[in-house]
């Protein structure tokens, strides 16, 4: 049996919505409730065909977990932090901020991802508080305008005891390790 699609069904509804619009709006307070009843179980009907189990009620929790638990900063498989570092005037002697996300400190846009230089085309990023149970310690890493590549591995030891820290080593188009230059890294 061939059944119509849930957008011909959404389509046919909001034509009938359309078309009946002026119709609707003349009703009394009793008909336009009576019209909703039945406009309410036609749909039911037809989303009980098209898609049985669901229902309204059931919208509000997924497998049991209320739709706002979806939202789970920091949970395992989400992005957890990005940043696009332009290398050029990378300090070799401290952390400095740089702009990113960072999950571990949503909101905070602007000393929350940090980089240093530790020697030519070699730096330290860090995801302020990228530590515990959901700690990212897997990227992708790619340059950004220019002909090259970049690699990364979690810094072992840590310059920061208890946090992964990603090393990032820039490579021009020939292989050579080089400075200034733009990379983007992107944790999970």
């Amino acid at each position: 049996m061939l059944r119509p699609s849930p957008a011909l069904v959404i389509a046919c509804i909001s034509l009938f919505v359309a078309m009946g619009g002026v119709g609707y709006a003349a009703l009394k307070g009793k008909d336009k409730k009576k019209v909703r009843a039945i406009a309410d179980q036609e749909i039911a009907k037809e989303l009980a065909k098209q898609a049985p189990g669901l229902s309204v009620a059931n919208a509000e929790k997924l497998s049991g977990t209320p739709a706002a638990g979806f939202q789970r900063f920091c949970s395992g498989g989400a992005i957890k932090a990005t940043a696009v570092v332009n290398t050029t005037g990378a300090s070799d002697t401290s952390f400095t901020n740089v702009p990113g996300f960072n999950c571990f400190q949503p909101g905070n846009l602007t000393s929350s991802v940090q980089i240093e230089r530790l020697a030519q085309g070699q730096y330290l990023v860090r995801f302020v508080g990228n530590s515990g149970p959901n700690a990212s310690g897997s990227a992708v890493a790619s340059m950004v305008g220019a002909d090259g590549y970049v690699n990364y591995v979690v810094a072992n030891p840590s310059p920061i005891p208890g946090e992964n820290v990603f090393q990032v080593i820039v490579h021009n188009a020939a292989g050579n390790v080089v400075d200034n230059r733009t990379f983007s890294l992107l944790a999970f």
